[in-house]
Formats: C-alpha cells, structure tokens, sequence
C-alpha cells in the first residue's frame, strides 16, 4: 500500500490533478511546471526563475500588489521557487477559502500582465540578488561545483542567470516562455487538505477550463552528459574561513541507482554519527563542519562532500576525506550504520509529509520529475538495500579520479 492515498485525474489536454485528503484547518494549492534551468540556454539563463517573479507582479483581475493583499486578506500565504528541472507556485489558505484559493492558483497560472515598467523594476531585484550570491562563499561554492560537474550543460547554469541574459529579458520572453511551457501537458496541480475529493476536481474543471491554456510545446533538447576528469578549481574571497567542496557525477531519480545513493550519502555524511563527521570533526579536528548530500534532477545527479575549517592544510583535508571514503571499502558499514540511516532518511520524510503544503510539493514534484511511484520504492528500498549494494554503488561513482574539487580561501591579508 501507498505510504498515504492520493488520487490523480489526468485532465483533457493533460493537466494532472493529485489529490490528498488530510485532517488539517488548511488546505495547499501547488502547481508545477516541467520547465527550469534545463530547459535554458546561455541566451536565456535565468528565464525560468524570473518568470517565477513575474507572475506576481499583477495579474488581470489583481493588477499590482492586489493579489498578494487578496491572499493576506483571507490569512493565506503564497511563495514560489525554481529549481534545475521544475517551477512551482504555491498557495495555502484556511480551509473555508479553499474555493478562493483555487481560484488565485488559476489567476496566476492563466492571466499574469507582464508589464514593462515591471519587468524593469524586477530586473533590479534579480541582479541585487545575482549580487548577493557573488558575496556568499556557500553559494559561491555550489555555483561552482555545478559548472564544473555539469559543464556544457544546463545543469552547469546559474537558476539567477547572468547580470547579460537578466538585462535582455522582454515581454516576448516571458510570454514565448508561457506560451511553451505552461500548458495543460506540462503541469501538474497538487492539493493537499480537508476537502472532498470530487468537489476538487469539478472545481479544477470549471475554474481552470473556461478558456484554453497555450498548447505549444517547446522542445529543450538537453546535451549529453559525460563523466568530468578531476579538476581542481580555486577561488578567494574576502573572508575568514576555509570553504571546500569534493563532487562526483551521478545518475539522477529515473535510475535504480538513486535509491542506494540517497542511503550512502547519509552513512557517509549526515549527521554526528556519520563516518566523514566522526574522523574529520570529532577525531582528527580538521573541519569545522562536514556532511556528504545526494541531490537528484531529471537528467543526472551530485554527489557531494562539503566541508569548512578555519585554520590547517586543504591538501591535508582532501586527503582525509579521500582516505575515509575509501575506507569504506576496506571496512564496509556495520549494520547499526545502516539502521540509522534507515531512521533518518525515514524520519525526514514523515517530516516532509506532515503538513499540508509539504505533503503538496512531495507530490507535484516527483509527478513532475519523475513518478509519484518513486516515493513508494524509495520507502520499500530503504529495508531492502544491503551493504553489498552500498559497496556496488560506492565503486560505480565515487571515483576520485574523475571528482571535482572546489576550494573557496580568504584573501591574502598583508
């Protein structure tokens, strides 16, 4: 059985609705598109995330700020985000104005204004934020991980774009981009809270079809990947501590291949019983910080070892970290290892399924970048998977001899 039941209606033209009835005074609305970085080219980088914004900055019905002061007037919040493979825009409203909610979801999907003074104004707003990340070693750090891991594709591009592609953006850009991407084929409507099930879908049916969406799909044919030769890339900035990073090209969620690395990651690196944080932090005491994430797309995946320290050797670092991993060969994980980490990844996802919303976005994205069924043998693979398989996926893809490592240092100070 299903971890939690949900119902899914493919609509005609393809929207998909997925339904989940929870015991909750709130009710999350979170439409996803299959369109973000992925679907981008250097011309057009960060198209994606500023469309995001856009939408936001008045819509037929709700010119202005009207339809972010409608929301607050019915004690409901709303956000978005844009990530490598998707878009999302969420809505969460008290459960009595669920009715209204739906109908802001729709309004922002079906009639935003796109008007040029606001394209203008929001430009200014993403190149201050394409500032701020230029300040931040951690993001710094991660910019720079994915250009090398994934270079010459999308995946290597900032989701913010460049200060050149943000200052070219028009009205035809965002309306080219509605037009190819925000089709009833390319979406997926999830919906979490205390309503019933049918009165959902009609409400869906009358509200988002009384005229048609776009059909024009865009084809974004994305580049092959190959495995990077090792690399080692430096950068300084003006700070005071030692930023360092170690990736390894994976496969991404479509493969078997992601059950067992979102495992490993979590024996290798998560958390203070982890083995990288128990020789690194607590034996050795030559990190501030440690921890090894999986992050899973569509077309591929990152594997990743970040760390900090503000004093020692960086060879030194690396090397430990490459010597622990490799342990891991020599003196595979007992099986309390593999207990708790069951635990944790178990222990995360009830987490992310214990409200509304998170429950909402646990859906729309994996029916967007994958299956909703991925969730359910990820669930039934945690007991499953043994040390051998660990082992198996740990000589596949953490080869030190093709990984990319990045070193963020402070400036020299005289």
């Amino acid at each position: 059985m299903f971890p939690f039941p949900y119902t899914k209606k493919v609509f005609p033209g393809g929207l998909r609705v997925i339904f989940h009835q929870k015991a909750s005074p709130l009710v999350a609305f979170n439409l996803w598109a299959g369109v973000g970085v992925k679907d981008e080219s250097l011309q057009t980088s960060g198209l994606s995330h500023f469309y995001e914004h856009m939408v936001f900055k008045g819509t037929t019905h709700f010119p202005g700020a009207l339809l972010s002061r409608q929301i607050q007037a019915i004690g409901g919040t709303m956000n978005a985000g844009t990530s490598l493979d998707t878009t999302d825009f969420y809505i969460q409203v008290p459960r009595e104005y669920w009715k209204e909610g739906l109908k802001l979801e729709a309004e922002l999907l079906l009639r935003p204004l796109f008007e040029p003074p606001e394209i203008e104004r929001e430009k200014m707003v993403i190149l201050q934020e394409i500032h701020l990340d230029d300040d931040d070693p951690e993001e710094k750090l991660v910019h720079l991980l994915y250009e090398n891991v994934f270079a010459g594709t999308p995946y290597g591009m900032s989701i913010l774009g460049t200060e050149e592609s943000v200052d070219r953006f028009h009205r035809d850009h965002l309306l080219q981009h509605q037009r190819g991407f925000f089709h009833p084929g390319n979406l997926t409507l999830s919906v979490c809270g205390d309503v019933k099930e049918e009165e959902i879908f009609s409400e869906t049916e009358r509200i988002f079809f009384p005229q048609d969406l776009p059909a024009v799909s865009v084809s974004s044919p994305f580049p092959s990947l190959r495995l990077p030769e090792r690399k080692y890339i430096e950068a300084k900035m003006d700070i005071h501590r030692f930023y360092g990073a170690i990736g390894f090209f994976c496969p991404g969620v479509k493969e078997d291949d992601f059950y067992p690395l979102r495992l490993l990651s979590v024996v290798m690196g998560d958390g203070i019983g982890s083995r990288l944080n128990v020789r690194l932090r607590e034996q050795d005491k030559l990190v501030d910080a440690i921890h090894s994430t999986y992050s899973y797309y569509k077309k591929a995946g990152l594997f990743s070892i970040n760390f900090t320290y503000t004093e020692g050797e960086k060879e030194r670092v690396e090397d430990t970290i490459r010597e622990e991993c490799l342990r891991f060969l020599t003196h595979p994980p007992r099986e309390e290892e593999l207990v708790r980490a069951r635990h944790l990844l178990l222990s995360g996802f009830y987490h992310s399924i214990e409200t509304t919303l998170g429950t909402a976005e646990l859906l729309g994205r994996f029916d967007t970048i994958d299956t909703i069924d991925t969730i359910w043998r990820y669930l039934l693979s945690l007991e499953r998977l043994t040390i051998d398989d660990l082992i198996s996926t740990f000589h596949a893809y953490i080869n030190f001899d093709h990984a990319t490592f990045i070193s963020i240092q402070p400036e020299d100070r005289t």
